[in-house]
């Protein structure tokens, strides 16, 4: 008998939340999707456009600067000014957080990331889910790293060492890690709860055997957007899916359920988003 998946309702964050104002995500899928083509046009090729934001994205105080200045005819602060209005919905409690975030902790840039860098990362992301969606489909060997925080707090989760790091067990029928690595498994995808593991080692040992790689990645933004990056630094097709909302340890000090779609996450990884030619 086919399990019931949790309930999906909305969860907040401490600086975003892919619900918004409504109670679904889809809102937010169709809002970055529809940005990514309006951009894309303005800046056709996807590798440049995504280099480019790597670039634009660093510079803290030219971001701010840019959104005061709507008649610069720099690309990037162009392409800031039209995704910005759409996305700010999703990032209400971004300023609060940097607001009272400690001294000592600014230097985290993950944890100091600013408003208008979450915008671009969300586009970012999108963007090389389009780059790499086909070469990370057919690789070889696909990997999923997840995090600790997709689990059911309200059990002690059974999850074991196997292999490269942790799997789920699939011992509750409220864990979105039980009903990802289904999705994931019937799609030739291992799936990991990333807590030990070793991923240059692992990427190591597959290239050396001559085997195409590739890695989707499951995290809060900044943390996603850190690991696709250095993915692609290291030729590694990388896609991704953001958890709805940042409810773990290292924003609250302390953990909370937490979700992501799954039915991104299953569109993700059955069919290629783009045409990369």
């Amino acid at each position: 008998m086919k399990q019931i998946r949790p309930e999906y309702s909305p969860v907040h964050g401490k600086t975003y939340s892919l619900f918004g104002n409504t109670y679904s995500t889809s809102e937010y899928y169709e809002t970055i999707r529809m940005l990514a083509d309006k951009t894309q046009v303005l800046y056709p090729d996807i590798s440049a456009f995504i280099k480019s934001i790597r670039r634009f994205s660093s510079k803290k105080r030219i971001l701010k600067k840019s959104l005061r200045n709507t008649e610069s005819e720099n690309l990037m602060s162009v392409i800031l000014n039209i995704i910005d209005p759409y996305l700010r919905k999703y990032t209400v409690n971004t300023e609060e957080h940097l607001r009272r975030l400690p001294v000592s902790k600014l230097w985290d840039r993950r944890l100091a990331t600013s408003r208008e860098q979450y915008h671009l990362y969300m586009l970012e992301v999108e963007l090389t889910n389009r780059l790499f969606s086909s070469e990370f489909i057919t690789a070889d060997k696909k990997i999923a790293l997840m995090p600790y925080c997709l689990q059911d707090f309200s059990i002690k989760c059974k999850s074991a060492r196997k292999g490269f790091d942790y799997q789920c067990r699939h011992c509750s029928a409220g864990c979105f890690q039980n009903y990802a690595s289904e999705i994931l498994e019937a799609n030739n995808i291992e799936p990991f709860i990333w807590i030990e593991g070793d991923m240059k080692k692992l990427a190591k040992y597959t290239l050396k055997e001559k085997r195409t790689f590739g890695i989707l990645g499951i995290a809060c933004i900044p943390e996603l957007m850190w690991g696709m990056r250095n993915c692609r630094k290291n030729n590694i097709p990388v896609v991704g899916i953001p958890l709805n909302a940042n409810r773990c340890v290292r924003w609250f000090g302390e953990f909370f359920p937490n979700s992501v779609d799954l039915k991104e996450l299953e569109r993700l990884v059955t069919v290629p988003i783009a045409d990369n030619t």
